[in-house]
Formats: C-alpha cells, sequence, structure tokens
C-alpha cells in the first residue's frame, strides 16, 4: 500500500457523524432564532414569519443536497471498497487454486493488510504442503522397498493400500484398491487367517502358500476391537522360504557330519579293541594298523574340509587379488598328486596358451588341488587329464576359463546340478572307499565366487567330466 493510503475507521466516522448532525442542528436552531428575533424588530410580525418560512424552506432545501451529496459520495465508496474486496475475493480463490494473488489495486489498508495475511498463509501453506508431499513420497518409497508385503484394508475387508512386495506373493493384480482382498485370493490357507482375523487379532501364523512358507501378521492400526466400525487392518507377509531352505540345509549338514565322523571313527574303534583284545599276528596288526591310519587320515581332511567352509562361510577369509600365472600354478598342484597318478598310471596334461587370472594364487591352488583329487578319483587306470586355460570367449573378453577335463566315468545328468552341494556324492560308497569328504567341489565353488567367479560342469557318460573355473583376466 502507497503513503497515501487512508484508513477506515467505523467508530470515528460514526462519532463524526453525530457531531456533524448535531452541530447542525444546533446551527439552524439558533440561526432561526436569531433571524425571527431581528426580523421581528424591524418588520412586521406576517412578514417576518413568511421570511423565515422561506428560510427554513431553504435550510431544507441545503440540508437535503447535503445528505444527498453525502449519500452519493458514500455509495461511491462503497461501490470501490465493494471492487476492492470482489477483486481480493477473486485473487484469493486464485491463490487457493495454486495460482498468484492479484492485488485488489485499492489503498484501502485494511484490504492491503488483508492481501499480505492471505499471501502470508498462502506461503505457509504451500511450505507445510511441500513438507507433506515429500514426508508421503518418502513414505511411499520406504514402504515400497521393504521385501515384506504390507496390506492396509478397511473394516469392510477392502484393499486401501498394498505395496510391490504383497502384490508378487500374493498375485494380485496393479488395479485392486477398493476391492475385496478376500475375493482376490484363492489359496484356501490364507483364506483361512483372513477370516480368522475378522474376529481375532492381533494373529501370526504361519502357512505354506504353494511352493512357499509365509508368515501373516495381523493387527489393527489403532488398536482398536477387531470387527469394530472404522478399524483398518495391517496385514504383513513374510516369505519364509529362504530362511526355512536353509533351516533344512542345516538340518542335513549337521546330519551328514555326524555320519561322516561316526563312519570312521567307529572303523577305528573296532580295530583298536581288536589289537587290546587279541594276540593277532604281526601282519594282521599292520593290516590293522593300516586301517585306522587310512580312517584317521579320512577323520584329519573331513576335519580340515570343514574348517575351510567354516571361513569361507564366516567371512574370516578375504582373496589377497593378484595377477597369477594359472598354468604354472596348475603344474605346481600337480605336483603335489603326481605320485598318485603315477601309481594309477594316469597322464597330466597343460595347455600352454595365455592364462594370466586376477586371482589369490593360495585360492587357485586349493581349487586346481580339490579339482586333480576328484579328476584321479574317478578316472581309471591310463585314463588323461588335462588343463585347458583360455579367454571365456567374444562375451566375456575379461574372463579366463580354467577347465580342468578328465577321461572317467562321467556324472549323470540328473546328478550334474548338484554335484557342488556340500556332501553330496554321485557314487557314496565308491568316494569314501577312496577318500573322499564330499567337499571338495563345495570349497572349490565358495573359492570361485569369493574371488568374484563362477564355476560350472559338464560331462558325458564314459567319456568324462569338465570342470570349468572362470575368472577375472590380469
Amino acid at each position: 500500500m502507497s503513503d497515501r493510503a487512508w484508513r477506515i475507521r467505523p467508530r470515528v466516522v460514526l462519532v463524526a457523524c453525530v457531531l456533524t448532525t448535531a452541530a447542525l442542528s444546533l446551527v439552524f436552531v439558533a440561526s432561526r432564532r436569531f433571524l425571527r428575533g431581528q426580523l421581528a424588530l424591524e418588520l412586521p410580525a406576517d412578514r417576518a414569519a413568511a421570511l423565515a418560512a422561506d428560510f427554513d424552506l431553504a435550510f431544507l432545501a441545503a440540508a437535503v443536497l447535503a445528505i444527498a451529496a453525502t449519500a452519493g459520495l458514500a455509495l461511491l465508496l462503497a461501490s470501490r471498497a465493494a471492487r476492492a474486496v470482489l477483486m481480493l475475493r477473486r485473487g484469493v480463490l486464485a491463490r487457493a487454486s495454486g495460482g498468484s494473488l492479484t492485488g485488489s489495486g485499492s489503498r484501502i489498508a485494511e484490504l492491503g493488510a488483508i492481501e499480505r495475511a492471505v499471501e502470508r498463509m498462502a506461503a505457509d501453506f504451500e511450505n507445510v504442503a511441500a513438507d507433506l508431499r515429500v514426508e508421503r513420497d518418502d513414505a511411499g518409497r520406504l514402504v515400497e522397498s521393504v521385501s515384506e508385503g504390507l496390506v492396509l484394508v478397511s473394516d469392510g475387508g477392502r484393499v486401501l493400500e498394498v505395496n510391490g512386495a504383497a502384490r508378487t506373493l500374493l498375485g494380485l493384480p496393479d488395479a485392486c484398491r477398493g476391492r475385496l482382498l478376500i475375493s482376490m485370493v484363492r489359496h484356501p490357507a490364507l483364506r483361512s487367517v483372513l477370516e480368522r482375523a475378522q474376529e481375532e487379532m492381533p494373529l501370526a501364523e504361519e502357512i505354506a502358500f504353494d511352493e512357499r512358507r509365509l508368515l501373516v501378521h495381523v493387527r489393527p492400526t489403532d488398536g482398536g476391537e477387531p470387527g469394530r466400525t472404522g478399524v483398518r487392518t495391517v496385514l504383513t507377509f513374510v516369505d519364509l522360504t529362504e530362511l526355512r531352505r536353509l533351516e533344512g540345509v542345516r538340518r542335513d549338514f549337521v546330519a551328514n557330519v555326524s555320519h561322516e565322523l561316526k563312519t570312521p571313527l567307529t572303523s577305528i574303534q573296532g580295530y583298536v579293541e581288536t589289537l587290546l583284545s587279541d594276540d593277532l599276528p604281526r601282519d594282521t596288526e599292520r593290516q590293522f594298523l593300516d586301517v585306522v591310519r587310512a580312517n584317521t587320515q579320512r577323520l584329519r581332511s573331513l576335519v580340515d574340509d570343514l574348517l575351510d567352509l567354516s571361513r569361507l562361510d564366516s567371512g574370516g577369509w578375504r582373496p589377497v587379488l593378484q595377477p597369477v600365472d594359472a598354468a604354472a600354478v596348475a603344474r605346481a598342484a600337480w605336483d603335489e598328486l603326481e605320485p598318485r597318478a603315477r601309481t594309477r598310471g594316469i597322464l597330466f596334461e597343460c595347455a600352454e596358451g595365455a592364462g594370466r587370472v586376477h586371482a589369490d594364487p593360495d585360492a587357485l591352488r586349493q581349487i586346481l588341488l580339490n579339482l586333480f583329487d576328484n579328476a584321479i578319483r574317478h578316472t581309471p587306470p591310463g585314463g588323461r587329464i588335462r588343463v585347458d586355460i583360455a579367454p571365456a570367449g567374444a562375451a566375456s573378453e575379461d574372463l579366463v576359463t580354467v577347465s580342468v577335463e578328465d577321461t572317467g566315468a562321467g556324472i549323470p545328468a540328473e546328478a550334474l546340478p548338484r554335484i557342488f552341494e556340500r556332501f553330496f556324492r554321485v557314487d557314496p560308497a565308491r568316494s569314501r572307499s577312496e577318500g573322499g569328504t564330499g567337499l571338495g567341489l563345495s570349497i572349490v565353488k565358495h573359492l570361485t565366487e569369493a574371488m568374484g567367479g563362477d564355476v560350472s560342469a559338464a560331462s558325458t557318460i564314459g567319456r568324462g567330466t569338465t570342470i570349468r573355473v572362470r575368472l577375472r583376466s590380469a
């Protein structure tokens, strides 16, 4: 507002009008009495009365004109004020719709103060709305990012909000808001939980859902009684499939370890008791002691492999990656096992191609030792073991494949995907008789993945098996 703006003071205007009316009345009465007194002294009574009447008429006409002028001025001011208020109203509506507040153009100070107050209030509301939008968007992203399924339903069982994890777990359509949840769920176990939740909350139950295991939590949002009007319900779905699978793996692992340890220990105990209780010939004693030593070595190998797997699983081992000549490491690893291979007449070949990889030397050596050990045990006398080191291919120019190929009996196709599992054996009896722990290929997989690579296998019955380890080239 400019400095020329004027301020409406209703009480001041009212007092001014009253005082002006009183003053005019006093002036009128005094003037009339004075005029009558003067006329009475100078003129006859009838002539004085006529002049006084004319004065009254003139004064009345002047008063009427003054009142008319005042009314006209008041109407003009009221019209301008009404027009300014109307423009202010339009501006406020435009501001509420997201536009800008256009000024009324009036010089009335009160309207200017209202404009400033409305603009300040609108700015405050915009800031609050912006903060609420940020909080809403953050909450939405947070809900969408969690792996647990979240569904908010009304007291009538209709879906109000749902996140992506719940849609995936329950197979809900994208346009599921407003629809009855129980009508979109066909699984009987989940339908039973939802029906019971209408009378019993909070509720937590684990169910089998197709091939998954789900933990379903049902609870009211405000702690109200189930079934009461207006109480909305939150359903949380936690996928326990992987956890239950890991628990099964752990149980199987403990059972396998117990069995693997019990077998050689039982053998050792039996032979030692026989040696202590009977007077055996020297050759028989030597034979029994050889069996005890073999079972002791088997126990040591099993414990060593278990310790290696434990370090890998717990993160206690970290690879120290550096450029390594894979061919040189392969030949050094073979030298350690060459006496065993020579007694079986197994030949070894190592390709001389370029083969520098980015790996941990000790880890690569252990990988090759395990692969060579497996190959020797499963390759018949007179067989061959070959190592090839070459780029992985055009699609993986930064990878090098280290392949260990044998001419053994091969692995059946149905068993091939499981050979990297712990304690899995294609031929358990033969593997145990030859000292295998069933953990070698599992260690190979863990070591390879720890170095950022991967491992795969291919086999043909009667022609042999090839294990391929891919690592980054150096």
